[in-house]
């Protein structure tokens, strides 16, 4: 076993609220160090690069389009069988 999936299996044995509070502190490690900040300009750009390849690849069929619906059954389905 990897010590990703060791430290994994542990987490997901702590109390849901243990749980949640390990997920906010990632989340919070993965943050920008203070002065790595991007711009408003900067993110504007980003996103609108990220949005208009987004469109290119619909309009020209390379994406693969999942129904909303779809998606949603099947995550239900994931998290219903994780919770056992």
């Amino acid at each position: 076993m990897s010590t990703f999936e060791a430290v994994l299996a542990q987490a997901l044995q702590l109390p849901d609220e243990q749980r949640g509070e390990l997920v906010a502190r990632l989340l919070r490690s993965l943050e920008p160090e203070e002065g790595d900040e991007i711009t408003g300009e900067e993110w504007e750009a980003t996103w609108s690069d990220e949005v208009s390849r987004r469109i290119h690849e619909v309009e020209d069929g390379s994406a693969e389009l999942i129904d909303g619906d779809e998606v949603l059954r099947e995550a239900r389905a994931r998290y219903e069988s994780r919770r056992g």
